[in-house]
């Protein structure tokens, strides 16, 4: 019964961001954002407050000191020092967000921010909202005095200033190598031919935007201050931080239209191009998956699936063998309309899975599998005996009704009972057939739907079609809630591997059903506004530092940020802790005595003054990763080229990280520009 079409094979370490994730966010954004505004209200007030009193009124202008920036100083202070106190005290610790302990070169699992109502966390917040609010009032109350106009004619400017630029037509000429087939110059396997060529169109597209958005907005207004053309603007009745708008607006709508043209450019190419049979059906689509959550069970509660030290450990393992009762189990908590539609015959269930081979097993074949679908009605027991393999009903009467109507079923199949079917057996039944709708009556009144054997092949996309009377009987009732609050899922879905000698690997999104579908080219579309979004990024870091640096520096400064986010796990490795050799004290300590990474250091005084040194050097990462973009989350690329529908939900909230992201830089280039002398 498998479906011999092939399907995508989309590796999810984190879990795309959703509407509800957004108060986590929030509360995470005003702790890490309002951390940087205190330490930026503290420098900016005792700038101010030790400014002479006697200097020039324009000087006095660019540095005001209002009582509310005083009065939010004094409680963003206060909450700060309650933090501090209940830190000490180990009072009020954040349970919601605790990072779980991992042995050092392991990888650190993400999880979502969620709101966390401790008192460490609400301080903290607290105090970050206070922070801000000092030091967002003079910029709020100068964004009365913003007039469109001026901007719009500050960003015709700036836009056309650029598009004169030949620096800026140089990039097109890297445009040229892009307009022919990628397979005229590397081979590429049939159905790896779209991936490849989305990959390269995604990657020239992203370095001929980025690094000319980057160079343009770095150099702009350090250029205009050199070339002394800057004096006539701000001597006109405009706002210094309109200059800034206009830039940044100038120069991203000038970026927007190549990314338009490229875009267009790159879609047109390859609706064009001839496409491999094998590619068009793996990935020239866009699934719209319905992904569950995956444990690990067996006869013991505290199995948790196997790491067979493989060195990306995405993926944990199961044992293969027919008296095995460990079970890779994928929880659905709710069930979508659409896939129980009373119009709907079946719902594919789609799974890519990495085989670990213990024992060489025949030659050319897979592993075999047993995959179990069960509605909440339906609930199923691990065996209590050692040696079985058998996952029992909890309604051992309801199991023997449903066997004996299958069996019932079976017989009349095989003695040809049943007009109008020609099958010998409800395993051979397939959708859209006669015999298929004796499969759907049995799940929607069982809940149960079982696929004895089914053969996979490693990293082999594949899957089985699941009667969709399975999710209409899911949908009735509410599902039974147990006594720490947990409520069952609707659905849940069994693997057990049933190969001797050979282990089954499993990640949470190698497994899914499919709710719907639509079209690659609107797929295709969605992708480039991610892309917009870096770009945007860029250039709003470049300009916020050019405000204030030279030109070099501001471009090299915005080239270490951007690409410090490629590495981010790394950092978080060292911010962390958990990097393997130790933080770099540490490692350097190792060096100096040819330690191994892995080998235990003698507690000297050497060893534990570069463990202090490394736990100052992980406080100051942890507020460097704050303030590296997270470029992962505007990255669309992976789910265009495996076929894999991208929401609007994530579109919408991707507008609102890169606002929130955008918001203090946009705070912090009003500073400088304003407190800069531009005069002549």
């Amino acid at each position: 019964m498998t479906d011999p079409a092939l399907f995508g094979i989309l590796i999810l370490e984190r879990d795309p961001q959703t509407f509800a994730n957004l108060p986590g966010l929030i509360q995470v954004w005003l702790q890490d954002a309002g951390g940087f505004a205190a330490v930026g209200l503290v420098v900016y007030l005792l700038y101010a407050l030790r400014s002479p009193k006697d200097q020039p009124a324009s000087s006095k202008a660019r540095a005001p000191v209002t009582m509310w920036m005083l009065v939010m100083g004094m409680l963003s202070l206060l909450c700060y020092a309650s933090y501090i106190a209940a830190w000490s005290g180990g009072i009020g610790r954040d349970t919601v967000n605790m990072v779980p302990y991992v042995q050092p070169g392991e990888t650190i699992p993400y999880f979502p921010p969620q709101f966390a109502l401790q008192f460490q966390p609400m301080f903290l917040m607290f105090g970050g909202l206070f922070a801000l609010l000092g030091i967002g009032q003079p910029f709020v109350m100068d964004l009365f005095k913003l007039r469109f106009r001026r901007i719009w004619a500050l960003t015709k400017v700036g836009f056309l200033e650029t598009w004169r630029n030949r620096m800026f037509w140089v990039f097109v000429l890297f445009v040229l190598p892009f307009l022919f087939p990628l397979q005229w110059f590397i081979p590429i396997k049939a159905e790896d031919q779209l991936r490849t060529t989305v990959d390269w169109t995604s990657l020239s597209t992203t370095f001929l935007l980025l690094l000319p958005g980057a160079i343009i907005a770095a150099f702009s207004i350090p250029n205009d201050v050199k070339n002394q053309t800057i004096y006539t603007i701000v001597s006109k009745p405009i706002e210094r931080f309109e200059v800034v708008l206009g830039r940044f607006f100038g120069f991203t709508l000038l970026m927007t239209v190549p990314l338009i043209l490229m875009t267009f450019g790159s879609w047109l190419f390859i609706s064009t191009t001839t496409i491999d049979e094998k590619a068009v059906e793996e990935t020239q689509k866009a699934r719209i998956p319905h992904r569950g959550q995956l444990y690990f069970r067996a006869r013991s509660n505290e199995y948790r699936g196997t790491n067979v030290g493989r060195e990306f450990d995405y993926r944990k393992y199961i044992a293969g063998s027919k008296s095995t009762s460990e079970r890779a189990i994928w929880a659905f908590e709710n069930i979508p309309a659409a896939m129980a539609g009373t119009d709907r015959d079946a719902v594919p269930c789609e799974y890519t899975f990495d085989i670990f081979r213990l024992t060489k097993g025949d030659e050319n074949r897979g592993v075999d599998i047993n995959i179990r679908f069960t509605a909440w009605q339906c609930d199923q027991l691990p065996p209590s005996v050692r040696g079985d393999g058998r996952w029992q009903w909890a309604d051992s009467e309801k199991e023997k009704q449903y066997k004996a109507e299958r069996e019932e079923i079976d017989r009349k199949l095989a003695k040809g009972e049943i007009p109008g079917v020609s099958i010998k057996s409800l395993d051979y039944a397939l959708p859209n057939t006669p015999g298929w709708k004796y499969i759907n009556d049995l799940a929607e009144k069982y809940g149960f739907y079982e696929v004895a054997s089914v053969e996979v092949y490693d990293y082999h996309p594949s899957g089985v079609p699941v009667p969709a009377g399975l999710f209409r009987k899911a949908r009735e009732g509410t599902p039974p809630t147990d006594k720490e609050g947990y409520r069952q899922p609707r659905v849940q879905t069994y693997v057990k591997c049933i190969s001797d000698g050979q282990m089954l690997g499993m990640a949470s999104g190698d497994l899914y059903y499919m709710e719907g579908e639509k079209t690659f080219s609107e797929n295709f579309f969605k992708c480039a506004f991610g892309l917009w979004c870096q770009v945007t990024v860029a250039i709003g870091v470049a300009i916020t530092l050019s405000t204030y640096l030279a030109g070099i520096i501001s471009f090299l400064a915005t080239l270490f940020i951007y690409l410090s986010a490629y590495f981010v796990e790394h950092l978080k490795d060292v911010a962390g802790g958990t990097s393997t050799g130790g933080g770099p004290f540490e490692s350097f300590t190792r060096i100096l005595g040819t330690d191994t990474p892995t080998a235990q250091l003698d507690r000297t005084a050497g060893v534990k003054t570069a463990e202090v040194g490394d736990i100052a050097f992980s406080w100051i990462f942890r507020r460097y990763v704050n303030i590296v973009p997270d470029v992962y989350a505007f990255s669309w690329t992976n789910f265009l080229k495996e076929g894999f529908n991208i929401n609007f939900e994530y579109l919408a909230m991707n507008f609102i990280v890169l606002f929130g992201y955008l918001l203090p830089w946009g705070i912090l280039s009003y500073y400088l520009i304003r407190n800069r002398e531009v005069a002549a």
